[in-house]
């Protein structure tokens, strides 16, 4: 998204058909992979979109660590509407070097958070080394020990390696519960297709099934234009035990 030189942005989406939320996202002036660190089209799609899926997280246990789990989250957009839409804990994950601008976000929605019985925090959470997340104040947890009930990931394929490490990291953190729910949105890039297929091909071979996909475009905000491809797909998987329907 080209913000013109701002510094921060507000988002406003739908927690349910009749309630929105405004979350100010704070836009760090940092550069992660070679790329900006910038509000992505398929961000914008996926926070707008989870209100609609039929997903109903079970209440986390007194212990549990990371109810919600959102990886690669970049501004943490995605992370922070679903703690307030489902009224429990988001995990915001990224590289180590994107945690401070994770936490800052948080910091500028405690209250909105609070008012929505929702809460986060930010940790690190390396694919090449997935089975370990270093929480923003040196607590670690362990994927052996610590399980998410849902997953969810926006524009996490970018790279020809990218399918193997999410698939990696999302075998080891999503609980085996039937409930337990992935939700992953990227853009319809012509350069990454063949990084979508093969991601497909991956969480199905650890186990997981679609039970919901669709596409959807991004909207502009405020006059601002996506820096990128607005056309997105959205897909929502569990664990191969009973198939649901979906909606979208």
């Amino acid at each position: 998204m080209d913000l013109n030189g701002k510094k921060e942005v507000d988002f406003t989406v739908p927690l349910s058909p009749s309630t929105t939320a405004t979350v100010k996202i704070l836009v760090p002036a940092i550069r992660s992979q070679g790329l900006n660190l910038l509000p992505w089209a398929s961000t914008y799609v996926l926070a707008g979109l989870l209100h609609r899926l039929d997903i109903q997280p079970p209440p986390p246990s007194d212990d549990s660590e990371v109810p919600i789990l959102e990886l690669g989250a970049g501004i943490g957009l995605v992370g922070l509407v679903a703690s307030m839409l489902w009224n429990q804990r988001a995990v915001l994950t990224d590289l180590a070097d994107i945690v401070p601008g994770l936490t800052a976000n948080i910091e500028a929605n405690a209250v909105l958070l609070k008012q929505h019985q929702g809460s986060a925090s930010a940790g690190a959470l390396d694919w090449n080394e997935p089975d370990r997340l270093v929480l923003d104040g040196g607590r670690v947890l362990e994927a052996g020990s610590s399980k998410a009930n849902v997953i969810i990931a926006a524009d996490t394929i970018y790279d020809e390696d990218h399918p193997k490490m999410l698939v990696g990291t999302i075998s080891r953190w999503l609980a085996r519960g039937p409930q337990a729910r992935l939700v992953i949105t990227y853009p319809l890039r012509v350069a990454y297709l063949e990084q979508i297929r093969e991601l497909w091909e991956l969480l199905e071979g650890v186990g997981l099934v679609a039970v919901g996909e669709g596409k959807e475009e991004a909207e502009e905000i405020g006059g601002a234009s996506w820096d990128d491809e607005k056309l997105c797909e959205w897909s929502v998987w569990k664990w191969k035990d009973s198939e649901v329907n979906m909606e979208g």
